[in-house]
């Protein structure tokens, strides 16, 4: 849908966060005067004074919708808003459409080309590390999408863009990319898909779209189980036969790429993401030596095992943004040997604790402090001697820091995400930052 396709209709934008300001901004770019509605669920007291200085926008609260469905014929949808949500259907049912900012900017003429990336964990990694290297091959590469940067809000003068899609984006995506590339699945995000089954459908949408390119992980049961019919032609990594880890190294087949031991990212996961980013640069017909030394420079992103330093001999490292136990238990990894305190818990949504339970049990010198609506189930069967409940992330590295050693590490891995105690992941880690730097 064009941006001329929007000029005569009546529009609104349901959510207000990032990316619903990002489509505001975008429309009154083409619209200085056209009446805009928009629609959310927390007051809009708070909003930003551009908004609320615009003597052509309409607030409606969210529990108002459904009766103003005469009002609008088109509504811009942000990601966080499910589309499983009631009054989704009513907007259907009233033959409004019901679209999203990731549509439109995908439907904008372009000559650049889109790689875009989805999976239940490493996406984000992955995908800055993947804009590191094509900018430091000297491709012009916007990174952009549920990283943090919207869409509508990137330059249009880049050669190449590397788009995180989340579930939510992925849910209703109508455009294939140029290179698709899905990472990987587990149970996630059950309020919004209503079901698991419902979660893998709407992730693995992305890559049967018809992309130019479809890579996947070989080394993902359910993406072999759940795609074990597409086309042919598609690439894999993590594949013996082509681009994937083996011990500390990095092979296509039998050539050794480079010692992947020299990273900056700790862990045998973060291998694989780079395994994952290699077989895009392969794709886009790169040397795939030149672009394994321009990932070593890569050194991460905040709230992703992100190291804050020692305080008394303990050191700390911020690990916020893993909301699921399958990217904890990929973090424990990362420090084989090492005494842990784990700090974990969150909103609940009911994934299976069960193997990240029993790598605990297995490694006596990891102890863990739960807390949050996960927090009861996480320490389930574990000893007390390992295992405490407390009420909050405060309560919580009080306590680690009572009882971790000289030596030892602090973990914020929560294997949940943060919406039962914090806006998100990002105002979850800084608060840890904050405490542990006290």
């Amino acid at each position: 849908m064009t941006i001329s396709d929007l000029e005569g209709r009546k529009l609104a934008i349901w959510g207000l966060g990032a990316e619903g300001l990002a489509s505001y901004r975008y429309l009154r770019r083409h619209f200085a005067d056209k009446p805009l509605i928009l629609i959310n669920k927390e007051p809009l007291a708070s909003l930003p004074d551009p908004l609320a200085d615009d003597p052509h926008v309409i607030f409606l609260p969210e529990s108002d919708l459904d009766r103003h469905l005469d009002d609008m014929d088109l509504v811009i949808k942000a990601p966080g808003v499910s589309l499983y949500h009631p009054l989704v259907a009513a907007l259907k049912a009233h033959d409004i459409t019901v679209t999203s900012a990731t549509n439109l900017w995908f439907a904008r003429p372009r000559q650049a080309k889109t790689i875009a990336v989805t999976g239940s964990n490493g996406k984000s990694t992955t995908c800055a590390l993947l804009s590191h290297i094509m900018n430091e091959s000297g491709i012009r590469t916007e990174l952009g999408g549920n990283i943090g940067r919207p869409l509508l809000s990137l330059p249009d003068d880049a050669d190449y863009y590397v788009i995180e899609l989340s579930s939510y984006q992925t849910a209703d995506l109508a455009f294939a990319p140029d290179i698709a590339v899905l990472l990987n699945l587990f149970p996630e995000h059950i309020q919004w898909h209503r079901s698991h089954e419902q979660y893998y459908r709407d992730k693995c949408r992305l890559v049967t779209l018809g992309a130019g390119v479809v890579i996947l992980n070989h080394d993902d049961a359910l993406t072999r189980k759940r795609l074990a019919d597409v086309p042919a032609g598609v690439v894999r990594f993590n594949d013996p036969a082509a681009i994937h880890a083996r011990g500390a190294g990095i092979y296509q087949a039998d050539r050794l790429i480079g010692d992947g031991g020299r990273m900056l990212l700790p862990g045998a996961h973060n291998r694989q993401n780079l395994c994952a980013a290699l077989t895009v640069c392969h794709a886009l017909g790169l040397d795939l030596k030149a672009c394994f030394e321009h990932a070593l420079r890569f050194g991460g992103l905040p709230h992703r095992l992100e190291h804050l330093g020692e305080r008394r001999g303990i050191g700390y490292v911020n690990d916020s943004i893993s909301t699921t136990p399958e990217a904890t238990l990929a973090a424990l990894k990362s420090f084989p040997g090492q005494p842990i305190t784990l700090i974990a818990g969150g909103q609940d949504r009911q994934q299976d604790y069960g193997a990240l339970r029993r790598y605990i049990t297995a490694h006596p010198a990891i102890q863990v402090i739960a807390a949050y609506e996960t927090g009861p189930r996480m320490i389930r069967g574990l000893d007390d001697r390992q295992a405490t409940l407390v009420r909050d992330l405060e309560a919580a590295v009080a306590k680690a820091q009572a009882i971790t050693s000289r030596g030892g590490l602090i973990l914020l891995s929560p294997a949940a995400p943060s919406y039962d105690g914090f806006r998100d992941f990002q105002q979850r880690g800084e608060r840890f930052r904050a405490l542990a730097t006290a």
